[in-house]
């Protein structure tokens, strides 16, 4: 579950990308959430150990159905991939590194 060139193109080309640069406070705030539940439960995190949570409020959170339904993105694999770019692009802010 790790975020390769290739997926990153992928969402780029989705605009999913996009979507994070646009409302970056609404992703952070849920990636955070999905950080602090984790670390509550395992002490040591690494990124893939968050994502599945992110996935989890991703898969309910209006904006993101919204875009999706928009786009016609009807694949369930754009929930893991975006939960990785999500937290891929806040995980040094998370981690507090």
């Amino acid at each position: 579950m790790a975020l390769t060139q290739k997926k990153l193109q992928d969402l780029t080309d989705a605009g999913l990308v996009g979507l994070l640069e646009k409302d970056g406070a609404l992703w952070r705030a849920k990636a955070k959430h999905a950080y602090n539940a984790t670390h509550a439960f395992i002490k040591e995190l690494r990124p893939d150990d968050v994502v599945n949570l992110l996935i989890a409020e991703l898969e309910v959170a209006p904006e993101f159905r919204t875009f999706l339904a928009k786009k016609k993105l009807t694949q369930k694999y754009w929930y893991e991939w975006f939960a990785e770019l999500i937290v891929d692009h806040f995980w040094t802010e998370l981690s507090g590194g």
